[in-house]
């Protein structure tokens, strides 16, 4: 990345549940199961390894890799072209307060960057129809055919490694704080990204983030969700992981 943004202010986006509610991981799975339904039988299969991670066996990292089980044997270019075609659905349900404040930042002549810690295969296409200057995910292995546990090259793209790779980038100091920037997130996992630079934008805050000390002077923005409490979220979830939604119908998807 060039330096020709020094100066103009920059504004870091993280994605899921900050410029739209879900977590793509699980919907971008439902998108793939849909088209190919045998593979609920890998999400199963995925589904046994998670007493691994509950007895600290695995940590985040694998468990992503063997999140992705779904698809195995799949070629490379069959994921790209999957990603391509799920972004054009997810730029659709992008919360509009922060689609407006994207462009207002981007009117100011801020660098604005999507952050996220799911895949780039299907990130990067979504970061470059919603007009970002740059985006960093999570890099997945695509090889010639998909592993059962693809290898993530440059780890998992989340808390300190989001930050680590944007000061390789020379986006964010070494120490310190950004001044002339601004980060967006609804979690605290991104508090390493929070907490370099000056401005501070809660997306719908749990009430531990929005209490949080550390953020105090954070501004706080809260979009309508398209489901009605935490018991609904969970079901949600547990559609999207079995399948069981029609991620095309956008009124299914925004509410």
């Amino acid at each position: 990345m060039t330096d020709d943004w020094k100066g103009r202010g920059v504004a870091l986006f993280d994605m899921d549940g900050t410029l739209l509610p879900w977590d793509t991981q699980y919907v971008f799975s439902c998108f793939v199961v849909r088209l190919h339904p045998w593979r609920r039988l890998l999400i199963v299969l995925f589904l046994a390894c998670i007493p691994f991670y509950v007895l600290k066996i695995w940590d985040e990292k694998r468990m992503k890799r063997a999140y992705l089980m779904y698809l195995w044997g799949l070629p490379a270019e069959t994921v790209r072209e999957y990603g391509r075609k799920f972004a054009r659905m997810a730029q659709e349900w992008i919360y509009p307060e922060l689609k407006k404040r994207l462009e207002e930042d981007r009117k100011k002549g801020y660098l604005c960057l999507m952050v996220s810690a799911s895949p780039s295969f299907y990130v990067k296409p979504l970061g470059e129809l919603l007009g970002f200057d740059g985006v960093l995910g999570t890099d997945v292995l695509l090889e010639k055919r998909m592993p059962a546990m693809p290898e993530l090259p440059h780890g998992n793209n989340k808390g300190a490694v989001k930050v680590k790779r944007l000061r390789e980038r020379n986006v964010l100091p070494e120490h310190g704080i950004l001044e002339n920037a601004v980060a967006y997130s609804d979690s605290a996992a991104d508090m390493p990204m929070l907490l370099s630079c000056r401005r501070k934008v809660l997306v719908n805050p749990s009430p531990a983030l929005k209490k949080d000390r550390r953020l105090d002077g954070a501004e706080c923005l809260y979009p309508a969700r398209p489901w009605k409490g935490r018991l609904g979220k969970i079901w949600k979830i547990v559609f999207f992981v079995m399948g069981l939604v029609n991620v095309n119908d956008r009124k299914s998807m925004v509410g």
